[in-house]
This record gives structure tokens, C-alpha cells and sequence, in this order.
């Protein structure tokens, strides 16, 4: 199957899950993601906004939150670059859309952070395998963001954290030579680690 046909149909998979599905799925990851070492000792975390049917991770948020920990969020950085900043975000603060729709910080200047300053970002996705390959949307931005980790192996940044339905798992994905590997990847029945 083609990277295209892969993606319409783990697309089409989550967005079949109904709001109930999606919620107890939501409620399941945090459960098992707020029990992992990797993030019990962050202290700055990178979240998402969920779109498309993403997993969401508001439950987790709001867990950080509770634990004193700082929660970022990504910003689109200016064309052409496309690649991503990650901004602090607190209960307070106001949000604004990208020009894709999607939630950001909207005072994203005074407290941006540039990837490796986090402990842990926490990544969408499409799809995913078992040895920790991720299909985005098409984009590349998390790509073009994490590709410092390709040049360190002393210290390759923060750990990588996908979250996904288990729907979106498929047996084996084709890596392109541009993408990021994830740390691991949490679903609402499992954690899978790679590194």
C-alpha cells in the first residue's frame, strides 16, 4: 500500500471512533502515560491540540498542570521554513488559530522554546508500526523540527512520545531517510517502547 492509501485509510479509521470511543481512548492514554517514567520526570512537556481524530491528550494536560509541570505547545513557524516552535501555555493564556485551524499560543513570543529545551514532546500521528515508525500528516513539520536528533548520539534531546488510537497500528511502515524514530508510543491499551 502507498504512503497516499496508508494514510486515507488510518485517517478514515480514527474518525469512524465514535466521541464516546474517542474519550474513553483519551482517558485510558492518560491513564498509562501518566504513569510513565518519561514523563513523571519532565518538568517541560510539549502537548498537541487535537485535530482530525487525533488521540487528545487534554486529559494529560490537565494532569500536568496538576503536577506543576510547564506545558508547551507548537507554533508554526514563519513560511518557508516550515518547521515548529513550542510555546508555554497556562490555563489563563490566550489561544489563536494557525492558518491550518489549529489552536496555538497566542503570546508564543515571550515564552517560546526551541525543541531541545524540552524534557518531552508528545507527537500526533497518522499511523504507526512497532519499531517506533510514525506517518504524519504529510507535512514534514516534526520532521524538519526534530532533525537535530539525527546529528547527536551523546544527547539527542528530548525523549519522543507518540499518542495514537491502537487503530492507527499497522505491521510495518516504510521509513524515508527524513523521518524522526519516536521513543515510544502510548495507545489506550499499551505502551510501546523502542529505545
Amino acid at each position: 500500500m502507498n504512503t497516499k492509501a496508508l494514510r486515507h485509510l488510518a485517517r478514515t479509521r480514527r474518525r469512524q471512533l465514535s466521541y464516546q470511543t474517542h474519550k474513553a481512548h483519551s482517558l485510558q492514554m492518560n491513564r498509562l502515560a501518566s504513569a510513565y517514567t518519561a514523563f513523571r520526570h519532565s518538568h517541560r512537556i510539549a502537548f498537541y491540540f487535537a485535530a482530525d481524530g487525533e488521540m487528545d491528550p487534554a486529559p494529560l494536560v490537565k494532569h500536568a498542570r496538576h503536577s506543576g509541570k510547564r506545558c508547551f505547545f507548537p507554533v508554526l513557524r514563519n513560511r518557508p521554513s516550515r518547521s515548529l516552535w513550542f510555546a508555554e501555555h497556562k490555563i489563563e493564556g490566550r489561544l489563536k488559530n494557525n492558518r491550518f485551524g489549529i489552536p496555538e499560543p497566542a503570546s508564543h513570543h515571550k515564552h517560546v522554546s526551541m525543541p531541545w529545551g524540552l524534557d518531552l514532546i508528545l507527537v500526533p500521528l497518522v499511523a504507526f508500526d512497532t519499531q517506533g515508525n510514525r506517518l504524519g500528516m504529510g507535512g514534514g513539520f516534526y520532521d524538519r523540527t526534530l532533525a537535530f536528533r539525527k546529528n547527536r548520539h551523546h544527547w539527542p534531546g528530548p525523549k519522543l512520545v507518540g499518542l495514537a488510537h491502537e487503530c492507527q497500528r499497522f505491521d510495518n511502515l516504510q521509513a524515508k531517510p527524513w523521518d524522526i524514530q519516536l521513543d515510544a508510543i502510548i495507545t489506550e491499551q499499551k505502551v510501546y517502547s523502542f529505545r
